[in-house]
């Protein structure tokens, strides 16, 4: 059975955040032209782009350097975890507010600038336009029983539209009625997200992204062919090998190709980076993060063949150790994490866990996926001539950009299809 609608591209991430005391709401999406869209994008905040994408490969980096995900297929939404930070980070104070800051970019920015600029990203993103659908949808589920300050829940009601329910963390219901947003807000790619709900746990905060869109010009499935991708170890595996030629935004350089497929009207795309046969990922992470800005930059426009495998990848990964090895350690500090902002203190609250689940499947008609991420808490007391020919036979960076604000919906790398 397919899992694809013709001609469309799928893509959704949650965050999940759980606080424990220690001893979303979907919203509607529209349609504009290409050239409104292109002029509220001017409007954006570069900041928030600039630190959202840097988070992400920054926490990238840090889950390719564990020994469990050097040889694994990585998809993650740094979107969806910034959101889900921001959320969090309205109820931090003190020496936890500034090192989640620095882990997460923020440091030049007010409260209320993050707030705002997250607020017009939202809102633009889902401003999607012709062929692309793009819906964003964040919640907070507190233990019946438990007070909060009211400004943190009005501010993230404010700013991130955030679902707020009281919920009897007890009941054998409450991981359904919570697994039942997590269904309806990836569309059914990720059916849930929790098992169950630790006694301590008082605060959920979740966040979905989910994306719709179809391949501008979709591969045609008459010339997919069989053909062998290279695998890490040197050795290989027989795949169903897409193809289709155009003309693309595309760049070459010593060390790697990279070109931009768009969906819908172009306002999105799917970005991939192919390290040369003499390279490796390895040293294209390098050149990611050496020159941040060189990514977000148009390539120029050449004719060529382009060759991708079809592949698929289902993602589950705790977070709360990258996250730490990034320099965001107090927040997780039973002793020392400062979330006043959230509610009265004693108890003292803390983030206990962090958990991220994606899926992303791509073929012929388009590309399908989903991405969850579960914070838990806890409170403590250029142009080519001739025409280009690029075959991703071997393991390969992508991500799912929006053009317009340069923001990275998702990201990942495909080391086995």
């Amino acid at each position: 059975m397919s899992y694809f609608r013709k001609s469309k591209f799928f893509a959704a991430g949650i965050l999940l955040l759980l606080i424990v005391p220690a001893c979303g709401h979907s919203s509607s999406t529209e349609s504009i032209s290409l050239e409104q869209r292109r002029a509220e994008a001017k409007k954006i905040d570069t900041r928030i782009v600039k630190a959202s994408n840097e988070f992400g490969m920054h926490l990238y980096r840090q889950l390719v350097q564990t020994e469990q995900n050097k040889k694994k297929n990585i998809f993650i939404s740094p979107t969806s975890i910034s959101l889900a930070l921001a959320m969090t980070y309205n109820g931090s104070n003190g020496e936890t507010q500034t090192a989640m800051a620095k882990t997460m970019g923020w440091q030049n920015m007010s409260l209320d600038e993050i707030n705002q600029g997250n607020k017009a990203l939202i809102s633009l993103l889902q401003q999607s336009g012709n062929g692309v659908q793009v819906s964003i949808a964040n919640s907070l589920w507190s233990r019946k029983g438990i007070a909060f300050h009211n400004d943190f829940m009005k501010t993230n009601q404010a700013f991130y539209d955030a679902q707020v329910t009281e919920l009897d963390f007890s009941s054998p219901k409450a991981v359904d009625t919570i697994n039942d947003w997590v269904n309806n807000n990836t569309n059914g790619k990720i059916p849930n997200m929790i098992e169950s709900i630790d006694p301590m746990e008082v605060l959920i905060l979740m966040n979905a992204v989910y994306f719709n869109g179809g391949w501008k010009e979709e591969f045609q499935p008459s010339a997919t062919k069989e053909e062998r991708f290279r695998l890490q170890d040197g050795s290989a595996k027989q795949v169903q090998m897409m193809a289709q030629t155009g003309t693309y935004e595309y760049f070459q350089e010593e060390g790697f190709q990279a070109i931009r497929l768009p969906y819908g009207e172009g306002q999105m795309d799917m970005l991939i980076i192919l390290p040369d046969e003499s390279s490796s990922l390895d040293a294209l992470y390098e050149l990611l993060e050496a020159d941040y800005s060189r990514w977000h930059q148009p390539f120029g426009m050449s004719k060529g063949e382009i060759k991708l495998p079809r592949f698929k990848i289902e993602y589950d990964v705790p977070l709360k150790e990258p996250l730490q090895a990034m320099g965001m350690t107090l927040p997780f500090d039973e002793a020392k994490a400062d979330f006043s902002g959230m509610a009265p203190v004693p108890p003292n609250l803390f983030i206990s866990g962090v958990t991220h689940k994606s899926f992303v499947e791509v073929n012929e008609k388009g590309t399908e996926a989903a991405a969850v991420t579960s914070v838990q808490m806890a409170g403590a007391s250029a142009p080519v001539d001739p025409p280009f020919q690029m075959t991703v036979n071997r393991p390969f960076f992508f991500a799912i950009e929006d053009c317009q604000t340069g923001a990275w919906l998702f990201l990942g790398a495909v080391t086995e299809p």
